[in-house]
């Protein structure tokens, strides 16, 4: 039977990375479980006349990338004490495209299961535009819990209140 012993919980600092974190810190309490929390900032592409070009080579996106990454890590220190008070949460920025960063990071660091939020969107806009989620689910070293956007709206139940226990 697997173990789960590391969860990796992507955030994107949004309502239902929230909520995510939620069920991620009742599973490690659960399961004694250690968590990682990580934010991927994606570097801007810029339009050079011959294509797209990386964001971090033009003039002037260097000091942006740095001011966003100081942003970044303000906000995933807030994350973590709101979200895992009383756990030691190893928390990362990584740098790259989203759903590719959290594959690499989950594989680089063994993790057994990484929880997510899953934004409801139209066809369309998966069809076209993809979801970080759905791309994690689909490239993903490790089973994935999603956590979707009606879960938001629907409150947890306690620990007490969800086994039956008096």
């Amino acid at each position: 039977m697997p173990v789960i012993q590391r969860i990796l919980v992507p955030t994107d600092f949004s309502l239902l990375a929230d909520h995510a974190a939620e069920y991620a810190e009742l599973l490690a309490q659960s399961l004694g479980a250690s968590v990682f929390a990580v934010y991927v900032l994606s570097p801007p592409a810029v339009v050079d006349g011959t294509g797209v070009a990386p964001g971090l080579a033009a003039a002037g996106i260097q000091p942006n990338l740095e001011a966003n990454l100081e942003n970044a890590k303000s906000s995933l220190a807030d994350f973590v004490r709101r979200h895992f008070p009383s756990r030691d949460t190893v928390s990362e920025i990584l740098i790259g495209t989203p759903y590719s960063q959290i594959c690499q990071f989950a594989k680089d660091h063994s993790c057994d299961l990484i929880v997510v939020g899953s934004h409801a969107r139209g066809v369309l806009q998966r069809i076209f535009l993809g979801s970080v989620s759905k791309c994690v689910l689909e490239h993903a070293p490790c089973p994935v819990l999603m956590v979707p956007i009606a879960a938001v709206e629907k409150p947890m139940e306690s620990s007490h209140d969800a086994t039956g226990a008096s």
